[in-house]
């Protein structure tokens, strides 16, 4: 290896550890600022109904158009309705656990198999905590949405690591 690969290697590596203490930083920080939009009085229902609806898109951008899966899931996770939920106090765990179990089910589904024992695992990790009698609206709705994101953005991961392999 001659000594320009060698520094452009290690010039590589250290962007690369910055990329990924930059990362770590800023999701520090969107799930405190999160924790802090949920704790408020009244909670930012806005941004949480934006959140929500970024799961949803998530998961329905992975299926055509004309999917019946697609449908499926904006029917079950529609927008409007969680705002009128969540901002009218209206929203029973037993809701919220229907919602919660819908989604990581989607992951399961449209994920690789490869994924399901991590998705269940972050699936159980909410269910835990609430099981826990430490939950609130304010501890549970941060791990849902970090869990559920955590989950969709393998999917994506794994799908963009398919498109390399068949592209090479």
């Amino acid at each position: 290896m001659t000594e320009t690969n060698k520094k452009t290697e290690a010039f590589n590596k250290k962007v690369e550890r910055l990329n990924k203490q930059m990362e770590t930083t800023m999701k520090k920080a969107f799930f405190d600022l999160l924790e802090q939009k949920v704790t408020a009085d009244p909670p930012d229902y806005e941004w949480l109904t934006r959140l929500y609806t970024e799961i949803r898109d998530k998961l329905t951008k992975l299926l055509k158009p004309t999917s019946k899966t697609r449908k499926h899931i904006e029917e079950q996770m529609d927008p409007e309705f969680f705002h009128q939920l969540i901002s009218n106090n209206v929203f029973e765990y037993k809701s919220f656990h229907a919602l919660i179990c819908f989604v990581f089910e989607q992951c399961k589904e449209l994920g690789s198999p490869g994924r399901e024992k991590e998705t269940d695992e972050k699936l159980q990790e909410i269910l835990d905590h609430y099981d826990s009698g430490n939950a609130t609206f304010a501890t549970l709705v941060p791990m849902f949405i970090k869990n559920a994101n955590y989950c969709i953005d393998n999917i994506y991961l794994d799908i963009q690591n398919l498109q390399k392999q068949f592209s090479n």
